[in-house]
């Protein structure tokens, strides 16, 4: 349990684990006069500081309204005991007009788990979340009398995730809410397209090749997303950056305006950049011209070459350039880390994004063969 969520109290512990036998008797804690603690045995004596012995008290409140805000859950007010097993977390809101309970069961044993679920059983009617500590306890025969009520049994340990002192909620559960929203509401649901990329709520829906998963947002998706797109552009890391955070692009390899000629240089070799892409974009979309598209790709590609073999301007311009590639370094690692992510979730999909996007001087969605993303 993290330390956080523990209240001290102004008792002590009478007994401390034996480490020498963690499956012995527990060492009895005897006070001294100066204040300090010892685990004494038979043959042993153990220093202890009074922080070792001091006993604390589960915040149980302060527990779920972490877990609520987590689950992005309208957290309940209700009075809380530790001895409470079945607990109303609060009430998860799909919509203005469509909110639904989520209980948190916390169960010791199998008859535990199964007088919580005859409780609520008994008093709910309409749909509900379920959360247990694990699935230790769950069966085939309560899980389809769950489904079949359209509400959702979850682990917290597969849903939530603690780390740097907080906790955050992992792709099962976003998944999980699209599940329970598409059961609740199947006069609502379309074809699925065989191909998509689009954000929803806290998360993104990834369909490839008819197949799909749910991952949460991040910065990552954010810049595939922006890259699917406008495929066969070279975009410079650095507006897509600006683009992602909502700001207008603007080239991060500026220069001091120390030297005139250094800045003139490269806001030519800028402006010719922007006029290659719009000439590029007019080519593919009409399609008929594939040589046209080969040059104006390679003239492109010539003018990244010669900025990131610059090395001189009395230092203005390599230190740009340098700027400029821990931004395409960064940009890089947060592709890649989707896409590691989706090699578990999604491999055909994660496999044609690595072989598609390219993250050199500038970042660029190419597919060997074109596909209709739904964004």
């Amino acid at each position: 349990m993290p330390r956080q969520f523990l209240e001290p109290l102004n008792k002590v512990a009478a007994f401390y684990p034996n480490l020498y036998d963690p499956n012995g008797t527990p060492l009895n804690v005897v006070a001294k006069y100066d204040g300090t603690f010892e685990a004494i045995s038979n043959h042993r004596h153990i220093p202890l500081r009074p922080e070792d012995v001091q006993l604390h008290r589960w915040n149980i409140r302060l527990f779920r309204n972490h877990i609520a805000q987590a689950l992005g859950i309208e957290p309940s007010d209700n009075r809380l005991t530790s001895n409470d097993r079945l607990i109303l977390l609060g009430d998860y809101r799909l919509s203005r007009s469509e909110k639904y309970p989520v209980y948190w069961l916390r169960a010791n044993d199998y008859t535990d788990f199964q007088g919580g679920l005859l409780h609520l059983a008994l008093n709910r009617k309409s749909p509900f979340f379920l959360l247990t500590g694990s699935q230790c306890h769950w069966d085939l025969k309560t899980q389809d009398k769950l489904h079949e009520m359209n509400s959702p049994l979850l682990a917290l340990s597969e849903i939530l995730e603690f780390r740097d002192g907080q906790f955050t909620a992992t792709d099962v559960w976003y998944g999980a809410v699209e599940a329970f929203r598409q059961a609740l509401h199947p006069e609502n649901m379309v074809a699925a397209p065989p191909y998509e990329f689009r954000k929803v709520g806290q998360g993104w829906v990834i369909r490839f090749d008819g197949n799909e998963t749910f991952i949460k947002d991040g910065i990552g998706p954010i810049y595939i997303s922006l890259l699917l797109r406008k495929p066969y552009i070279p975009i410079f890391a650095s507006d897509l950056q600006a683009i992602a955070a909502g700001q207008q692009p603007e080239h991060s390899q500026r220069v001091s305006s120390g030297d005139k000629t250094d800045a003139t240089t490269l806001e030519q070799i800028h402006q010719r950049y922007n006029k290659l892409v719009a000439e590029l974009e007019v080519a593919r979309r009409r399609g008929h011209n594939s040589h046209l598209e080969t040059e104006i790709r390679d003239e492109i590609e010539k003018l990244m070459n010669y900025l990131a073999d610059a090395t001189g301007w009395n230092g203005y311009v390599k230190k740009e350039i340098d700027e400029a590639e821990k931004i395409r370094q960064a940009a890089y690692r947060a592709i890649q880390r989707t896409i590691i992510l989706l090699e578990e979730l999604l491999p055909q999909c994660a496999e044609h994004l690595e072989n598609a996007i390219s993250t050199g001087f500038t970042v660029n969605y190419q597919p060997t063969t074109p596909i209709e993303w739904v964004l």
